[in-house]
C-alpha cells in the first residue's frame, strides 16, 4: 500500500509538535505591531512592517527589537524543520501521532490475522484506520508506511487513548490473548460508551458474559471455521470426514460435525503417507487440514490426492496467494480461512457498518453462526 503522509500531513505534526514555540512567536509579533502602532508616529501598516521585521531600521531600540525578533523566528523556523526532518526518520512517531488525531475512524487491536483482514477491509473501503499492537514487528509494514499506529499494552487506557478510541465508530479486539480482549473490553467502553466493539473470543461462555457486559459482538474463528466445514460436508453429504490437526480449529470443526453426527476421525495433522493411510484418508469423502503451513500443507495434500483421488478437501490458509495455488490443480482444496470468513461475517451481520464498510463481496454464502449480538 502506499505511504498517507502527504506533505500537508506533515507541515500539520511540526506545527502540533511546535505549537507551544508558535504561539509564543505570533504572541511576540502581535505584541510588537500593537505597541508599535500606539505611539501614534506611524500607521498600523508600518508598524506591522517593522513588528515582521519585513521593514528594517539600522539604529535605535527598534533595530534591537527586529534583531531578536529574527533570532526567534528563525529559531522557531529550524525547529519546525528539523521536527519535519526527525519525522521522516522516525516513522513510528508520526504513525503515532496519526493516530492521536484520528476520528471517526476504526481502531483494531491485535494484528492477528483477523485484526490484519479488519484493516484492510477498513482501507479498501477508504475508511480511517488505527492499529494497536504490542509488538512492533507486527505492524512493522503499518509503520513503514506511515500509518496510524500505536505501539503498547491495550490493557493500559492510555495506549487506547492514544489511538484516539474516545472518538472511533468501530473497534475490533482481534487479540489473540483472552485477557488483553478482555481487559481492553472494559477500558474501550470507560472511553466511548457509544462505538461498536467487536470481541474476539474462542471460549463461547466467556464471550457471551463480554458481549452482555460491555455490549459488544463476540466471534469465534474456530466456531466460525467449524460452522463453513460442517455447511461444505452436508452440501457434499459426507459420510466418512478425516480431520487432520488438534487446534483450536480442528476441535472446533470435529464438534461441529458430532453435533449433526457426521462420522469423522480426528488427529494429529502429519504428512507421513503410512500415518494418513492409517487414518482411513483412501476411504473418506472428505479431508479436512487444518494446519496454515502451506509448505506442508502442499505436501499433505498431495500425499491424501495420491491416496485418494476422489476426495473432497478442505484446506486452512491465510494469504490469498496460498488460496489461489490450494484452490487450482492438481490440488484443488476448498480453502479455509477463518480470519476471512469471520471478518466477512462480521461484515454480514452488520457490525461494521457503523464505520461506513459495506458488507464483503464474498458474505452471503457464508454461515454466521459464532456471532453473539
Amino acid at each position: 500500500m502506499p505511504r498517507i503522509v502527504t506533505v500537508g500531513t506533515r507541515i500539520k505534526l511540526a506545527v502540533a509538535e511546535n505549537r507551544a514555540a508558535l504561539f509564543f512567536v505570533v504572541a511576540w509579533l502581535a505584541a510588537g505591531v500593537v505597541v508599535l502602532g500606539r505611539t501614534g508616529e506611524r500607521t498600523w501598516g508600518e508598524a506591522a512592517l517593522l513588528a515582521t521585521c519585513l521593514h528594517k531600521v539600522d539604529t535605535g531600540v527598534l533595530r534591537l527589537y527586529q534583531s531578536f525578533t529574527e533570532v526567534v523566528v528563525f529559531g522557531v523556523v529550524a525547529a519546525v524543520v528539523v521536527t519535519n526532518v526527525t519525522q521522516r526518520h522516525r516513522p513510528e512517531r508520526t504513525a503515532r501521532a496519526l493516530a492521536a488525531s484520528a476520528k471517526d475512524h476504526v481502531v483494531v487491536v491485535g494484528m492477528s490475522n483477523l485484526g490484519r483482514r479488519v484493516h484492510d477491509l477498513a482501507i479498501a473501503a477508504g475508511r480511517p484506520v488505527v492499529v494497536v499492537d504490542t509488538d512492533a514487528a507486527n505492524v512493522a509494514d503499518v509503520i513503514e508506511r506511515e500509518a496510524p499506529v500505536v505501539v503498547g499494552d491495550a490493557r493500559r487506557t492510555d495506549v487506547l487513548a492514544a489511538a484516539s478510541v474516545a472518538r472511533a465508530k468501530l473497534v475490533v479486539l482481534a487479540t489473540d490473548d483472552l485477557e488483553t480482549a478482555a481487559v481492553a473490553a472494559r477500558a474501550v467502553r470507560e472511553l466511548n460508551a457509544e462505538c461498536e466493539l467487536v470481541v474476539r473470543c474462542p471460549d463461547d461462555d466467556v464471550g457471551a458474559v463480554l458481549a452482555r457486559t460491555y455490549r459488544a459482538r463476540a466471534v469465534s474463528t474456530s466456531k466460525l471455521a467449524g460452522a463453513f466445514v460442517l455447511a461444505h460436508a452436508t452440501k457434499w453429504r459426507s459420510k466418512r470426514v478425516v480431520v487432520l490437526g488438534k487446534t483450536s480449529v480442528g476441535l472446533r470443526v470435529a464438534e461441529a460435525l458430532a453435533q449433526k453426527r457426521v462420522p469423522h476421525v480426528l488427529a494429529e495433522v502429519t504428512e507421513e503417507r503410512e500415518v494418513l493411510e492409517s487414518l482411513g484418508v483412501r476411504e473418506a469423502d472428505l479431508v479436512v487440514v487444518c494446519d496454515d503451513d502451506l509448505g506442508k500443507n502442499l505436501v499433505r495434500v498431495e500425499r491424501i490426492r495420491d491416496l485418494n483421488p476422489r476426495a473432497r478437501i478442505v484446506c486452512r490458509a491465510f494469504h490469498e496467494e496460498a488460496a489461489k495455488v490450494l484452490e487450482r490443480a492438481p490440488f484443488e482444496c476448498v480453502v479455509l480461512s477463518t480470519s476471512r470468513h469471520a471478518a466477512n461475517a462480521l461484515a454480514k451481520a452488520g457490525a461494521f457498518r457503523v464505520a461506513g464498510i459495506d458488507d464483503a463481496p464474498e458474505v452471503a454464502a457464508l454461515p454466521v453462526a459464532g456471532l453473539v449480538s
